[in-house]
């Protein structure tokens, strides 16, 4: 569909929302297994108008063909009555949890941290290249939702006024399309991210993880961000929110040169990473949690618990600290100034304690962490 048929598809469903739809919309509005994510009625409504006529807010799904619009047609006007109940479908949408953060603010704000959203999509523009094709239609199922979560999330950070730190993996893989989703995404919200490994990924776990390979996509993935992914600082009422890209497991010099400088003013300070940083509780969590062989996937482990791993000898070997990343380590669970660190990757929540002092919060896809910070 294009830009205007899309348009014309939103209005027409807004006219004939009080003829259609009403009993099932109606049984959504009464429960059945929904759940209301607290969003802006206002705001939710008028995202109906907004340019992005292939995704459907509704079920989180995109539509194609003549069918697909009908379809489309019916789930717009669904999505009016959601939208003016004040409750929406709960499959695919974004959960929210508190969390409070007392290091000494010079006044108190929230932001939000998200992560691992795997916008996963492909246009036309790409149709030339068959391994990204491939890649896409392998993918096309593991992440249905992206765009609605995503949608939760920054309908959730204008009501709070809040800024969105997000710990990576934001796109699945390298397309046109998707980072124009990144770029829409980080345009119109106040987002401070890092990369994560999948920024980077073209084809997907086909050939390693490396500074190389990086670099052929760096630049033109940057460039839908509107930060430095790589590495950022930014103060927000009076704590430094550090930003640095650990997508490959390790840091380079440069970077853990740049994280001290930054430390050394004394700032309570928030780090964004994507990659977790080792300790006891979840190196335990990550070994026991799945019930495949797997490496902990987690930065700074020390080499003789890697032992344990019963994985691809690839990627035991790209995950080792070099000095860099150990020097890096180092700073992190030494610097006083430190209150928090924010990560992904692993695609659970789950709260470490690295140490006595410092604590270290993973999200999961579906979920956004709001931060009270005092």
């Amino acid at each position: 569909m294009k830009t205007g048929t899309g348009f014309l598809r939103r209005a027409f469903a807004l006219l004939l929302c009080f003829l259609l739809l009403i009993p099932p919309v109606a049984s959504v509005a009464a429960g059945n297994g929904k759940q209301n994510v607290d969003v802006n009625r206002s705001d939710s409504l008028s995202r109906l108008f907004r340019d992005k006529p292939e995704f459907c807010l509704f079920c989180g799904r995109l539509h194609t063909g003549f069918a697909g619009a009908l379809t489309h047609f019916f789930h717009d006007v669904a999505y009016f009555f959601c939208g003016i109940v004040g409750r929406y479908p709960a499959e695919g949408r974004m959960v929210f949890t508190l969390e409070t953060l007392s290091i000494g603010a010079d006044e108190p704000f929230y932001f939000i941290h998200a992560g691992d959203t795997h916008v996963g999509f492909i246009d036309e523009r790409d149709a030339g290249d068959e391994r990204l094709m491939e890649t896409a239609k392998r993918r096309e199922g593991d992440w249905p939702a992206a765009l609605r979560t995503l949608d939760d999330l920054c309908v959730k950070a204008k009501e709070l006024d809040a800024m969105i730190v997000h710990t990576g993996d934001l796109i699945d893989f390298v397309s046109e399309k998707n980072l124009d989703y990144a770029r829409d995404f980080t345009a119109h919200n106040d987002v401070f991210a890092c990369a994560g490994n999948h920024e980077y990924h073209v084809y997907i776990w086909d050939d390693g993880e490396d500074a190389p390979r990086r670099e052929r996509v760096a630049e033109k993935v940057q460039s839908a961000f509107t930060n430095d992914i790589r590495f950022s600082a930014r103060v927000e009422h009076g704590v430094k929110f550090i930003a640095v890209d650990n997508s490959f497991h390790t840091v380079e010099q440069w970077q853990a040169d740049r994280f001290k400088e930054e430390l050394a003013d004394g700032m309570p300070a928030v780090l964004a990473l994507h990659v977790p940083v080792y300790a006891p509780d979840i190196f335990e969590f990550q070994m026991t949690k799945l019930d495949y062989p797997h490496p902990a996937w987690l930065m700074a482990v020390p080499e003789e618990l890697m032992a344990e791993y019963n994985y691809e000898q690839q990627w035991i070997d790209e995950q080792k600290a070099n000095d860099a990343t150990k020097e890096f380590y180092d700073l992190i669970v030494n610097a006083p100034n430190l209150k928090a660190i924010l990560v992904g990757h692993d695609h659970a929540n789950f709260v470490s304690q690295v140490t006595p002092t410092l604590k270290q919060y993973m999200v999961a896809c579906d979920q956004g962490q709001i931060f009270f910070v005092n």
